[in-house]
């Protein structure tokens, strides 16, 4: 996950995640390329199918679930900072 990752200067880690939602299961498939303009200082991002539909929330609040468990974080410590209607999201670690 190193290469979809990034850390701020207050020890905050940042990760590219690119989500399929409404797929048959929920999982983390690997990496992806990202091009160049993507915007973000990464050239790749982890690939993660949702099961849940891209509305009301749903595969976001699903996201955050499956990284809070594979990270072994609390929820309350991940947060997306940007892509809540995209696919291309941006998701905050806090330090702990």
């Amino acid at each position: 996950m190193n290469d979809c990752s990034w850390k701020d200067k207050d020890g905050n880690t940042f990760i590219a995640v690119k989500a399929k939602p409404n797929a048959k299961k929920t999982k983390i498939e690997g990496e992806v390329p990202l091009s160049d303009d993507s915007g973000v200082p990464v050239k790749k991002a982890l690939l993660v199918s949702l099961d849940a539909q891209p509305e009301d929330n749903k595969a976001n609040k699903e996201l955050i679930e499956i990284l809070s468990k594979t990270l072994n974080v609390s929820k309350k410590n991940l947060s997306i900072k940007s892509g809540l209607s995209s696919r291309l999201k941006i998701v905050k670690l806090t330090s702990v």
